[in-house]
């Protein structure tokens, strides 16, 4: 019934059995149709021929020799469907043979195909524990050397900033010392205004020392989660770029309809606020705005706390849109921008805290907004 490669015969044979039961079925019933014909012929003739000869001396002669000849015709018949029926089992079995070597290669084709992609599978799955301990040793290098990166480009941005925060103070020491040459030279120094000098340069290194203090402290990572206010921490990043927008005549203005207390790391979230008021700076720098400005919008929303930070720069293109959080990818010059700015500040919002950092235009420029529960 079955071949080795589990091919059912019967089903190649079912058109060619049906072929051969519709054969006997016709020749027999043909048959069936000839004996009553011929046995209607010969009761005709009866009649016929008793009414012409009105006796019955060769009637049974005559009837004998056509039922002869009738049976040899019939005969004959059945032969060349025998005949014929052989021929054709004969063909059917050559094509059965032949359709069952076809199905039998195409099966095994299959077979050695199915066969071939299970072996690449298994060594696969063999071969597959070892690809995800490299692809993880991988992306643990890429994390370090993006956290290289973005510790220098931190660093690069606190040496600007604190230049910007030094400027003023310098100068003013510099304006004392040389008040007090131009008295000394003249002979008009006293007590007094030396004292007096001397407070007011004290004051000014307080500052500048107290500046890198905060800068140190700032980028201090935060070793747990605590409440802080969202001012506060918005506040601490303004203290550090105050000067440089001061000397870049950009206009900040900090809009607070609505303080809230959250739960996360207040410097990482201070961190995220400059680098969103950094970037626009750049931007406004980059462009040559004229009036430029940035505004800084805290309010809430039932439980969310909501931050928005815009510009007036234009905007960002549609095709940077949906790109400006892909690590390494910056719309400014190599030497300005490493691309990580705003992939490790979606980071710090999103992963660390659980809020989330996006990204749209309005009709002034970009409009950055974070969303943390409280």
């Amino acid at each position: 019934m079955f071949n080795r490669d589990g091919i059912p015969f019967f089903i190649i044979m079912i058109p060619f059995l049906s072929i051969i039961f519709c054969a006997f079925f016709i020749s027999s019933y043909h048959l069936k149709i000839n004996d009553e014909h011929f046995q209607s012929e010969i009761q005709s003739y009866k009649q016929l021929y008793l009414q012409k000869n009105h006796s019955s001396q060769n009637l049974d002669e005559i009837i004998k020799n056509k039922t002869q000849i009738y049976n040899q015709s019939k005969n004959k018949f059945l032969n060349f469907v025998i005949v014929l029926t052989i021929c054709v089992l004969f063909s059917m079995f050559l094509f059965t043979l032949l359709m069952s070597s076809i199905i039998n290669e195409i099966v095994q084709k299959y077979i050695t195909k199915v066969q071939d992609e299970e072996r690449k599978l298994k060594n696969l799955n063999e071969t597959l524990a070892s690809k995800v301990a490299l692809g993880i040793e991988e992306g643990k290098r890429k994390d370090k050397a993006i956290l290289e990166q973005s510790k220098l480009a931190k660093m690069g941005s606190m040496i600007s900033m604190i230049a910007h925060q030094w400027r003023q103070p310098l100068s003013e020491l510099s304006g004392i010392l040389m008040e007090l040459e131009t008295a000394t030279r003249f002979k008009k120094v006293n007590e007094k205004h030396i004292f007096y000098s001397i407070e007011k340069s004290n004051a000014m290194i307080e500052f500048m020392s107290n500046t890198i203090d905060d800068f140190r402290n700032f980028y201090k990572p935060d070793k747990k989660k605590e409440y802080f206010l969202i001012s506060h921490a918005c506040k601490k990043a303004l203290n550090l770029v105050d000067a440089t927008l001061h000397n870049l005549s950009i206009d900040l203005t900090f809009d607070l309809k609505h303080d809230k207390k959250i739960f996360g790391y207040p410097t990482e979230y201070s961190q995220v606020i400059l680098n969103l008021i950094s970037n626009a700076k750049d931007i406004l720098v980059e462009k040559e705005i004229k009036s430029p400005k940035i505004h800084i919008t805290i309010e809430s929303k039932g439980l969310q706390s909501i931050v928005t930070i815009k510009d007036n720069a234009g905007g960002i293109t549609e095709e940077n849109l949906d790109m400006i959080f892909d690590p390494y990818y910056s719309t400014k010059e190599s030497s300005k921008g490493t691309g990580l700015g705003l992939y490790i500040s979606k980071l710090i919002i999103e992963r660390n805290m659980g809020g989330e950092l996006s990204v749209e235009n309005d009709q002034e420029g970009a409009v950055f907004k974070i969303i943390v529960l409280g």
